[in-house]
């Protein structure tokens, strides 16, 4: 009797999710916040939730509820100081003060499937399919992140860069299994025997080799399954131009974030390493300009360009993405250059 009482008290306790104001098939987003969020807040996210699901070996069983929250309310639906929170069981949902954010809904998506994993780990893949919003370049060393608590970003950044490790030296479908092996409370001593017995491997080897894997951020670090699978822009000759619509009723713009900013991104390939000249279009407002290389951190390259300027660089061979932005209130036509010298 005393169990169920304490049951019903936690039910009690859970804050309702809003009314949606977008239904998709495996998303509903709901806010509480009356501003305008841009439509590709809603197809991005639900988009991204699909391919993440079939990359890691499932479907969706069900709809993911998400609602952008206030800041002033973060405790009363995260029970924490945070930007954002994932709940564990059902209903299947996630909050932010974004209008957008893939870490947490890649929480949500793993929740789904079974994947409960030790904390490091769990962090970690929602790290390695999050969104660029807050990319940041160190971390703190591996074995604190393992051995003790996910405390601020730099662990979340190391928790990161050792989960792509993982994918990229036994392949995301052995990690999930890890995942699927393991549970969220589980403490190094614990998980270190499943560890081997998953990876064939003593996770002290693992922690040694990835002394020798390169840094760099978290942006380079992640799996962009929405960005680096973007249509490729085709060149016209030596020149490639790429053009993009920056306003909130378009279903290829996020936004808006905390900072009230929105995004697209575009996708180009570079066929041969050369120089090449960048240059974005002239603005007499804020817009923001980054090249990224798709890859890892091997491939690390990340390159902001400043409105109105022109850059040289030489560019090695692969897929890449240019990510433009935009204030909301800023709707415009962006566009950025690309000549091969």
């Amino acid at each position: 009797m005393r169990l169920l009482l304490l049951l019903g008290a936690l039910v009690a306790c859970t804050p309702a999710i809003p009314e949606p104001i977008w239904e998709g098939e495996f998303l509903h987003y709901s806010t509480t916040i009356d501003a305008p969020v841009c439509r590709g807040s809603f197809v991005l996210q639900e988009r991204h939730a699909v391919e993440v699901a079939a990359l890691m070996g499932f479907e969706l069983p069900e709809v993911i509820h998400f609602t952008r929250i206030k800041q002033r309310q973060v405790r009363k639906y995260c029970r924490q100081r945070a930007r954002g929170c994932a709940w564990d069981d059902a209903p299947y949902a996630f909050f932010a003060e974004s209008s957008f954010n893939f870490h947490e809904l890649t929480h949500v998506v793993a929740n789904l499937g079974g994947l409960s994993g030790p904390r490091a780990f769990n962090e970690g893949l929602a790290e390695v399919f999050a969104d660029t919003s807050a990319s940041i370049l160190s971390g703190t060393p591996l074995a604190r992140v393992l051995h003790g608590d996910i405390d601020d970003i730099a662990d979340y950044h190391t928790a990161g860069r050792f989960v792509r490790f993982l994918i990229e030296r036994h392949d995301l479908s052995v990690f999930v299994e890890f995942m699927r092996s393991t549970w969220r409370e589980a403490e190094f001593d614990e998980f270190a025997p499943i560890f081997a017995e998953v990876f064939g491997e003593p996770i002290e080897d693992a922690m040694a080799d990835f002394a020798d894997y390169p840094s760099c951020s978290s942006t380079s670090n992640r799996i962009a399954v929405l960005d680096c699978n973007l249509p490729l822009q085709p060149w016209d000759g030596a020149t490639l131009s790429l053009t993009a619509n920056l306003a909130c009723d378009q279903a290829d713009v996020l936004g808006p974030d905390r900072h009230g900013l929105m995004f697209t991104s575009r996708g180009f390939e570079i066929a041969q390493e050369g120089t090449y000249r960048i240059t974005p279009s002239a603005s007499s407002e804020w817009a923001l300009f980054r090249i990224i290389r798709c890859g890892s951190c091997w491939d690390d390259l990340e390159i902001g360009i400043m409105p109105g300027t022109t850059e040289e660089l030489v560019l090695p061979p692969g897929r890449y993405y240019a990510q433009f932005g935009r204030r909301t209130r800023e709707p415009a036509e962006l566009g950025l250059q690309i000549e091969q010298r």
